[in-house]
């Protein structure tokens, strides 16, 4: 734990010439308009109209058919700048998986026929989900996703060891994040439901938060309004203390004892909640070590 401590103190105290923008908002980027960072091609299907198709069926069950949706193009000269901008995905390479609506664990060689939900371009990963939907690929409600992992870098926690995630994030759209759980586009998470330490959650007015999990009072307020600003993560974590940072900036710290394998996931999660409104969130470079 002290390493750890020492690790924490010694990244909170590099970033001196630090001015915030102002006293609750740490991101450093400008806000860009929407028209500025990306633009669609093709059109996507409304959920009732996929619903009429043969992409989820049969639900209640892990589908592999996919759903293609309209094409993102993104401005990578804005997007892909930072410490994480040439980072690149490698999801083949990585071994990485993708948990959606219809299916929990697909591998890469199956991301392209999902389209609809998730899309990559140059080093960034492109999460969308969209108005109505909800999980199909089990009897859980609502829970709707889309996010990434990587199971072989998952790991006991270890004394002095200390693990690293980082990437850039750009939210597009969050109208969709509403309560009780909003979106969770990272987390820190075992492999139990219930054994996530730390989450970064943006709400449906843009509002950006640092979420920890043994004291929801503690929650911190990032950004009043982190649309079209991209920002960088960095989290260090050692399976009981942990600490996020936000362009450089330690947003928070906490403590949760996990005894099983930790993982991380980046993408868009709402558990609980409803979508309102279509989501969409840019990840940048995503990097672990």
């Amino acid at each position: 734990m002290l390493a750890l401590c020492n690790l924490l103190v010694a990244c909170s105290t590099q970033q001196t010439t630090f001015s915030p923008i102002k006293p609750e908002d740490v991101i450093k980027s400008q806000a860009y308009s929407l028209e500025q960072l990306y633009s669609l091609k093709g059109q996507d299907k409304s959920w009732q109209q996929l619903l009429q198709s043969d992409d989820l069926k049969p639900l209640g069950t892990f589908t592999h058919h996919g759903s293609l949706g309209a094409t993102v193009n993104i401005n990578n000269d804005l997007i892909e700048t930072g410490p994480y901008a040439h980072q690149p995905i490698n999801a083949v390479h990585r071994h990485m998986r993708l948990h959606t609506l219809g299916n929990a664990a697909l591998e890469s060689t199956e991301f392209s026929k999902w389209s609809r939900w998730y899309q990559e371009d140059g080093h960034t990963q492109i999460f969308r989900l969209f108005k109505d939907e909800v999980n199909t690929s089990n009897q859980r409600k609502n829970a709707a996703r889309v996010e990434t992992y990587i199971p072989t870098q998952r790991w006991l926690p270890e004394p002095d060891v200390v693990r690293e995630f980082g990437a850039r994030f750009t939210v597009l759209k969050s109208g969709g994040c509403i309560a009780p759980h909003y979106c969770s586009i990272f987390q820190a998470k075992g492999n139990n439901v219930d054994h996530w330490s730390v989450m970064l959650r943006v709400d449906s007015d843009g509002a950006l938060w640092f979420y920890p999990r043994e004291d929801l009072s503690k929650r911190r307020l990032i950004a009043a309004n982190a649309i079209g600003r991209p920002f960088d993560m960095k989290v260090l974590d050692d399976g009981l203390d942990y600490e996020m940072f936000i362009d450089g900036q330690s947003v928070g710290t906490g403590q949760w004892q996990r005894t099983q394998k930790i993982g991380f996931r980046w993408g868009i999660y709402v558990g609980r909640s409803t979508i309102p409104e279509d989501i969409i969130v840019l990840v940048t470079g995503a990097a672990m070590k």
